[in-house]
C-alpha cells in the first residue's frame, strides 16, 4: 500500500513537471512569432559600385532578391543584393579561360 502511494505522488509530479515544461514550450514559441524583425529596414535606395573595368550585363529581381551580373574579358561576377535591406546576399566570381 505503501509503495502505491509513493507511485501515485511521484506520477502526479511526473505530471505536472510534463505540463510545466509544455506550457514554458508553447510560451517561448510564441514570443518570437510577436517580436518584430527588427533587421529588416526598408531602404529607399540601394546604390551599387560597379567593378572596375566591368561592363553590366544583366539586372534581373527574383523573390525579393536582385541580381546583377558584370562581365569582362576575363571574368564573370553575379551579385545577389535583398531588395528589403539593400545587402549583398552573395557574390559568384567566374573565371573565363
Amino acid at each position: 500500500m505503501r509503495g502505491l502511494k509513493f507511485l501515485v505522488i511521484f506520477m502526479g509530479v511526473l505530471i505536472l513537471l510534463g505540463t510545466s515544461f509544455l506550457v514554458f514550450t508553447i510560451i517561448q514559441r510564441g514570443s518570437k512569432l510577436i517580436k518584430p524583425n527588427e533587421d529588416k529596414v526598408i531602404n529607399s535606395a540601394i546604390e551599387i559600385i560597379s567593378p572596375t573595368n566591368m561592363e553590366l550585363k544583366n539586372v534581373s529581381t527574383n523573390d525579393g532578391k536582385i541580381i546583377i551580373k558584370f562581365e569582362d574579358e576575363n571574368k564573370f561576377i553575379i551579385k545577389i543584393l535583398n531588395l528589403d535591406t539593400g545587402l549583398e546576399l552573395n557574390s559568384i566570381l567566374i573565371k573565363k579561360e
